[in-house]
Formats: C-alpha cells, sequence, structure tokens
C-alpha cells in the first residue's frame, strides 16, 4: 500500500475510500493547524452566540468544529451539523455524547438542506464550499434557513495560494501554475466568500485570512507533511492539470523528498474566514395624515 493511495488530495467520495479512517485523521490534524485554529477562534468572538441559540454546521465532518461551540449555546440551545459522508456523521456522532445541549448530526446535502425556512440563529460551514459542485447554491441554502438578524460564517481555503518551496524553481512552477486554474472543484473558492454572501443579500461584518506554514517534514517517517497530502499524490494532480510528465513523477516527488531530508522543505496555503448577517425584518410603523 503506497502513502498515494492513503494519503490522497480530496474529500470527495470518504465513505467510497478504503481509507477513511485516514481521512478521519487528517480532519482531526488539519482542525489543528495554526491557521485552523486562528480562525475559530476569530469566528467565535464574531460570531456572538447566545445561550439557547440553534448552530447549523453544513460539512460538520468529525463534529470537533461545532462541538467547541457547544459550551456557548447552553443547555438550552443545539448543535446541527450535516455532512455527505456517513463515517464523518458516525464519529461525530460518538464525540457528541457529553455535550450539555442538544446535539443532532445527520446525513445531508449541502445543495438541499432538509432543514425549515429561518430555523437557525447560526450557520456555519468550514472548508466544504471547495468540494461542493455549486457553491452559489450552497450558501443561498445557508440563507434560506438563518433567521432575521442571524449569522453566517464561512472559512474556506483558496488553493491558488499553496506554494511549495525545495529550493528550486521548477518545482515551485509547476505546483503554482497547477494550483492557479479551478479544473474540476471551486478550489478558489476561499477568496470569493464575502461575494458569495452579498449576492443572497446578506451583510458582511468582518473578514480575516490566515496562512498555514509547513517548514519542516521528514519523509522517512510521515507519509505527509502535517495534515496533507502525499507528494505521490501531488504529483499525480499535476499530472492531471498537463503540469507534469507521467514519466518525470518519480523524480519529481525525489526531489522534494531529498530536499524535505535536507531541511530545504516549506509550503504555504492561505484561508480565508467570512462572518455576516441576515437584515433584520423591517418593522411597519403606522402612517399619520
Amino acid at each position: 500500500m503506497s502513502a498515494s493511495d492513503e494519503y490522497r488530495l480530496g474529500y470527495r467520495r470518504v465513505d467510497d475510500d478504503e481509507h477513511v479512517s485516514v481521512l478521519v485523521g487528517t480532519m482531526d490534524t488539519t482542525g489543528h493547524w495554526d491557521a485552523t485554529r486562528a480562525l475559530r477562534e476569530w469566528e467565535r468572538r464574531h460570531l456572538d452566540l447566545t445561550e439557547g441559540a440553534r448552530l447549523l454546521d453544513i460539512g460538520c465532518g468529525p463534529g470537533d468544529a461545532a462541538l467547541a461551540l457547544a459550551h456557548d449555546l447552553g443547555s438550552s440551545g443545539e448543535v446541527v451539523g450535516i455532512d455527505v459522508s456517513a463515517e464523518m456523521v458516525k464519529v461525530a456522532v460518538q464525540r457528541s455524547r457529553n455535550v450539555l445541549c442538544a446535539v443532532r448530526f445527520a446525513v445531508g446535502d449541502a445543495m438541499a438542506l432538509n432543514e425549515a425556512e429561518h430555523s437557525f440563529d447560526v450557520v456555519r460551514s468550514e472548508r466544504t464550499l471547495q468540494w461542493v459542485i455549486d457553491p452559489e447554491v450552497a450558501v443561498a441554502e445557508m440563507s434560506r434557513v438563518l433567521r432575521p438578524g442571524g449569522r453566517i460564517s464561512l472559512i474556506d481555503t483558496d488553493w491558488s495560494t499553496f506554494n511549495i518551496d525545495v529550493g528550486s524553481p521548477e518545482v515551485s512552477d509547476k505546483v503554482r501554475n497547477a494550483m492557479s486554474i479551478e479544473r474540476n472543484r471551486p478550489s478558489h473558492v476561499g477568496n470569493r466568500l464575502a461575494r458569495l454572501l452579498t449576492a443572497v443579500g446578506l451583510e458582511v461584518l468582518a473578514e480575516t485570512t490566515a496562512t498555514q506554514v509547513w517548514n519542516a517534514w521528514d519523509p522517512d517517517d510521515s507519509p505527509a507533511p502535517d495534515g496533507c497530502f502525499s507528494m505521490e499524490s501531488l504529483a499525480e494532480d499535476l499530472i492531471d492539470a498537463k503540469q507534469l510528465n507521467p514519466v518525470d513523477a518519480a523524480s519529481f516527488v525525489a526531489a522534494i523528498h531529498n530536499a524535505a531530508r535536507q531541511d530545504r522543505f516549506a509550503m504555504t496555503l492561505t484561508m480565508h474566514a467570512v462572518v455576516a448577517a441576515s437584515p433584520h425584518p423591517v418593522t411597519a410603523t403606522a402612517s399619520h395624515i
């Protein structure tokens, strides 16, 4: 079994992947990235959660982000998590057993939420829109289930910012060129989160970014950088993007591995976060003549 098989780039078909436990573990690791933690802390400050609120997490994965916010909702609040993966939902349910407030995790579609209109005070989605066929439809669904005055938080990646530096301009250029184009998914969606929210009539309250940095990795100790994909998987992606000849894949991977062994390895990736609010309903006032 190769590192490329276990540590692939992507979460499109989690339940069909024989290495689903690796994918769950990777989700846990990415949840502890410095950039992810910084954006979640920023999100928590700007969501202004209150006791008794209902929170919906779309693309909840193993539930760690939603469950971390549950304390702010008090015993009268509720957390609802939706994910396309039954395996991720199963893990989230197991982890929610000791949470004080009501919790419900279920399999669902971000573009067709099985939730009532105006039924949540807060809706969040993290690193999910990049895997959705139509992010515009998904954000419209989030807006539909949000109560007037409620808030939406979106955190997502812009893969056009992905950079790898191993002291070889040729390697860096191939990666940069491959990531600069959205091919099979909305991989740059992080840089247009605010536009998606304003397009459905929400008011953007705050925006920020955080960059994850990897500056060390031992390929003999771990098949992939912390929470990331293998270099074999990256090579396959570059072949797909016509940036790498298949016959050069092995030498491409070897160049990165050798640089990492010599402490000449660095990668960066930027994520964006936006919090927006749904307008309060307009209160009609009596006119006087």
